[in-house]
């Protein structure tokens, strides 16, 4: 999955709009049945990509300087919006979503309402986080923001450059927090960050197997070997939310979407729990479950949600969250794929520039099912 990179991201992702139409031809509906079970196993084997994945997403970047290090931690962590020492992308338009998603092979990649050439991007959507305020991802082990103005900062400068704890990172609701990992003093460190205003919330020392399930409201799910915790970062309090058999699929609202035996720890009885497919996700505010449907269950016996656009009979698509809660559908049709935009809770459906998919599946940014 990983893939060597040009010397800078700017140069490899220019503005050259590519819309060249290539001859349809038939894919079939089978793949869909098979990139559905193959992204299960990556997700619930997560702790196998997490480093290798990631890394490939901005490690060409030279990052400049960082900014003023904070005095109360002595860690250099940014205090003020930082620079980039390469030529920014440009402006990125994020007021509807990032309407983050790319050819298979990455080499069209479509980000804030602009097009770009990517080759070689391969894997970019696995473990960045897609925010509202753009992709964090890691650069050789430091996490990083690509942010609206297309320029590219570090958001660690303490952090040690070629660390090898960098587990998917993970958003939360509210589009500009965000939990990711770092490692700091030679410590692996999880840390929650608030992007708008590019300051630490908390920060945590974990085991080097520790993973990020999910984030919300400032709550943390963290998996290791002993099972999954809640890590509530406004107390600082951990407590244990399930075994070792279960896995988080999804955080929202104060409703657990899991897999695997119910969660029965501490942490479980002020939850609602609900059982889903690993590779399932959760409405902002935890009322629906999206699990390759235009159909979005309640969590709570209500009314389900309809999207007005999907696959024709017989036919599949891709389906994911972005950034400011409406779902992003993409519905392959011979070597394009048609991408909508779908508001909640009214289901209705905007047209969003098509993608190529001759050699796979879309894939969809920092926020991948």
């Amino acid at each position: 999955m990983t893939a060597d990179l040009p010397d800078t991201l700017p140069e490899t992702l220019h503005d050259r709009l590519d819309r060249l139409e290539v001859p349809a031809g038939d894919l079939g509906a089978a793949r869909a049945g098979g990139t559905r079970l193959r992204r299960r196993r990556r997700a619930a084997a997560a702790s196998l990509v997490g480093a290798a994945a990631a890394a490939v997403v901005v490690t060409s970047v030279t990052v400049g300087p960082f900014g003023t290090p904070d005095p109360r931690e002595g860690r250099g962590i940014d205090t003020e919006p930082a620079g980039s020492s390469v030529a920014p992308l440009g402006r990125l338009d994020f007021s509807g979503g990032l309407r983050a998603y790319a050819s298979p092979d990455g080499s069209e990649v479509h980000l804030g309402g602009r097009v770009f050439d990517g080759k070689d991007l391969a894997g970019l959507d696995t473990d960045a986080a897609a925010t509202s305020r753009g992709i964090v991802a890691y650069d050789d082990g430091r996490p990083v923001l690509l942010d609206a103005t297309g320029a590219t900062r570090a958001l660690e400068q303490a952090a040690e450059a070629g660390g090898a704890f960098t587990p998917a990172a993970k958003s939360d609701s509210d589009g500009s927090t965000v939990a990711y990992g770092a490692v700091l003093d030679g410590t692996p460190t999880v840390v929650v960050r608030d992007l708008a205003s590019s300051t630490e919330v908390a920060i945590r020392a974990v085991d080097p197997a520790t993973r990020i399930d999910a984030l919300d409201r400032g709550v943390v799910a963290l998996r290791d070997e002993a099972g999954t915790s809640l890590w509530d970062t406004s107390t600082g309090e951990v407590s244990q939310l399930a075994g070792p058999g279960t896995t988080v699929a999804d955080l929202r609202g104060g409703v657990v979407l899991y897999d695997g035996p119910a969660p029965e720890g501490p942490a479980a009885r002020d939850l609602t729990l609900v059982r889903g497919p690993i590779d399932a996700q959760l409405t902002f505010d935890g009322s629906h479950v999206l699990s390759w449907s235009g159909t979005l269950r309640s969590t709570d016996g209500g009314a389900s949600i309809q999207l007005d656009r999907g696959p024709t009979a017989g036919g599949y698509a891709f389906w994911t969250f972005d950034t400011d809660g409406s779902v992003l559908v993409a519905v392959p049709d011979g070597q394009r794929a048609s991408v909508y935009d779908c508001g909640l809770p009214s289901g209705t459906c905007e047209t969003l520039a098509p993608v190529s998919v001759t050699s796979g599946d879309p894939m969809f940014i920092g926020n991948d099912m």
